[in-house]
Formats: C-alpha cells, sequence, structure tokens
C-alpha cells in the first residue's frame, strides 16, 4: 500500500476559504485552536472523502493529530532561532509567516555566537512557557503540543544545517564555506546545540518524548555533494545521536545528493522534492527503505491534464519497485485540485490505497 500526506496550505485557505492568518494567529494558541477547528470543517467539506487536511506541509503526521491538540509555538523552526538571534517575526494574513533580519549576516568570529544555553532565557522562549501554562490552564481536556512539534508523535521538527545558516547568515554562508570554513563549522555546531537544547526543553515542558527528528534541508540541493559531506552530514549525524531516527528532507531535484545523504548515522526516512528520481533513491539506498515523495508542483497547476501527474505515478510506481512509499503534496492557491485527486483516485483503483479520512 502507499501513503498519502495531503495538506492546503495558508495562500489555498486564503484565496478559497476566507481565512485571515494574523499575528494572534500565530501567538495565542486557543484562539488558533479554534480558528483550526472551523478550518478543518471548511477542508472536510470541501474534501468529504479525500484525507486531506489542514496541517503544515508535509511535516504533521494525521495518524497522530487530534482535535484537543493545541499547538504552541507553531512557527517555523529556523524563525524561531533567528528571532531568538535578533530577527523579529513578519506575519501576513494571505501566507505563511517570515522574519526580518539577518542577524549573523556580519558574523567574523565564532567568539560572536551567544552561549547555546542562554537563549532558553530569552523572552520569546518564556513567553512561550507562559503559552503552555495558560493553555493547560484553559481547560484539563486541551493537550498541548509544544514548539518544534507538530502532533503527539513525539517527531521533532528542525530546518537543516545550511538552510537554518542560509536564514541566519543569508547568502553569506555559501561563501564562507570557501572563504572561513572553521566559521562555518562553528555556526553549524551552534545549530545543532540550539535545536537539541530547544527540543528538551519544550519536549519536557510539554510531556512529549523525543522519538524521531525530521531535518528539512531545504536548502541542500544548492551545494555540491561535496560539501554536503563537509558542511552538513556530520552536524545532522550529530542530530540523529541526540534525537533519534532522522527523516531528511530536501526540496527538488536531489539525486547528486542522495549518495552524500547516505552517509548521515540514524537516517531511516528520505523525504525528496518533485524532481527526484525514487529510483536512485533505492538504487542507493535499497528496497527495503523508506522513502517519501512530493510530485512535481508544475504538474498540479491549473491548465495541465491530468493525464501529466498521472504518467508521473506510472514512473514513481515503476521505479519504487514495491517499497515503502508516501507521497505528499501541499495545495497551493493556483493548483487544480482535480490533478491532486487523481494521485489519489488513479492509486485507490490499483488498489494500493483508500481514501479514507481520519478526522
Amino acid at each position: 500500500m502507499i501513503r498519502i500526506e495531503a495538506s492546503v496550505s495558508k495562500g489555498w485557505l486564503h484565496k478559497h476559504g476566507g481565512f485571515n492568518f494574523t499575528e494572534q494567529y500565530y501567538t495565542d494558541p486557543v484562539f488558533r485552536w479554534e480558528q483550526d477547528k472551523k478550518i478543518n470543517a471548511y477542508v472536510k467539506e470541501v474534501f468529504p472523502r479525500f484525507p486531506i487536511y489542514n496541517m503544515e506541509a508535509n511535516l504533521v503526521q494525521a495518524e497522530h493529530v487530534r482535535e484537543n491538540h493545541v499547538l504552541i509555538g507553531a512557527i517555523q523552526p529556523n524563525m524561531i532561532l533567528a528571532t531568538l538571534l535578533g530577527a523579529s517575526f513578519s506575519f501576513f494574513e494571505d501566507k505563511d509567516a517570515d522574519v526580518l533580519g539577518r542577524p549573523l549576516e556580519n558574523i567574523s568570529s565564532p567568539e560572536e555566537l551567544v552561549s547555546p544555553d542562554s537563549i532558553l532565557t530569552h523572552p520569546l522562549v518564556k513567553d512561550l512557557e507562559r503559552q503552555i501554562q495558560e493553555t493547560r490552564k484553559a481547560g484539563p481536556h486541551l493537550k498541548v503540543i509544544p514548539p518544534f512539534f507538530w502532533d503527539e508523535s513525539g517527531r521533532a521538527t528542525i530546518h537543516g544545517i545550511i538552510t537554518t545558516s542560509l536564514k541566519l547568515t543569508g547568502d553569506n554562508i555559501m561563501v564562507m564555506m570557501m572563504s572561513d570554513p572553521d566559521l562555518t563549522h562553528a555556526i553549524h555546531q551552534w545549530i545543532v546545540d540550539a535545536y537539541v537544547n530547544l527540543i528538551h526543553h519544550f519536549a519536557r515542558l510539554g510531556d512529549v518524548p523525543v522519538t524521531s527528528v525530521h531535518v528539512g534541508e531545504c536548502a541542500g540541493t544548492m551545494i555540491s555533494p561535496e560539501l554536503y559531506d563537509e558542511f552538513i552530514v556530520p552536524y545532522i549525524s550529530q542530530l540523529g545521536h541526540k534525537l533519534g531516527s532522522v527523516r531528511l528532507h530536501s526540496c527538488g531535484l536531489s539525486d547528486h545528493l542522495i549518495p552524500a545523504m547516505s552517509h548521515v548515522s540514524n537516517l531511516k526516512i528520505i523525504d525528496s522534492g518533485s524532481g527526484t528520481s525514487v529510483g536512485k533513491i533505492r538504487e542507493v539506498m535499497g528496497r527495503e527503505f523508506i522513502v517519501h515523495i512530493a510530485p512535481p508542483m508544475e504538474l498540479l497547476l491549473e491548465g495541465v491534464s491530468p493525464s501529466e501527474i498521472l504518467k508521473w505515478l506510472d514512473t514513481t510506481l515503476s521505479e519504487n519497485r514495491e517499497g515503502p512509499l508516501q507521497i505528499a503534496y501541499h495545495i497551493e492557491p493556483d493548483y487544480d485540485t482535480r490533478n491532486c485527486l487523481a494521485i489519489h483516485e488513479e492509486l485507490e483503483k490499483r488498489g494500493l490505497f483508500i481514501n479514507r479520512r481520519l478526522y
């Protein structure tokens, strides 16, 4: 059987459902929970037969979601880290939030990095702690899901090493890997230590066990396999040792990175964006390895025939060789939902998937 993790974006919800994502949505957990209940009902009304949900793209596991979950600090991980170093949040009603500022843009020495332990005293961390306490007081029936977690599975979620350093330094990190490798290594070690500290801290406060870690190395495709091996693999391997099995994400065409990715310790899942060959992953990792893949976004757009996405599906299934496979997509405002649903319908017709909503 094939798994599907399908979700709708904030842009799609704003365009088609009229939902707005204000600052309060991100900073008031109970308010967000109330709005998400309305969104969940809307999504269920639009897709009554299909397991498509209001979830953060490719991060939430639907089988581990319950209606009483209240998300605390449900903000992209590298944005939290950037804010702890001096950036500021930027909120938009019609799309995902972001941050303003690159706090390590002008760093020239490892001595300029603050202690990874000191970030636990930052006002943002204290505010998130307060939100956890107040949510518990709001009702014993509510289940707190702390920052860096998106469901009750215990899978922590962070951005990858180069993806986070790119957020913190801007494009400078791309040059720094060649011009000052020692500083690059220091920044990447700091990122690991900071994420581990924050994850253990909030896991304890949220009473959630750390079972595994999703590492979203979105920017990894922009560097060579050699640089990936030198500046990314050792640090994700540390995360694998400290936090549990690794689900490693890579955006877009990642065929050239599969051998380097295979060097990550405790790697259990490769989650790759559109364009990556499932056959290449199987060639390197074997038939029993878990593969998560996203269909090419250009095949999901309005004006594209559903036959195109079915061709992609045929190729993917053939290359997969009946190994464990999950297909994930996130519906954006300009997608044709008929192309998305064609994946569900074709797999169901082949007896490889059952369309059944979990909530």
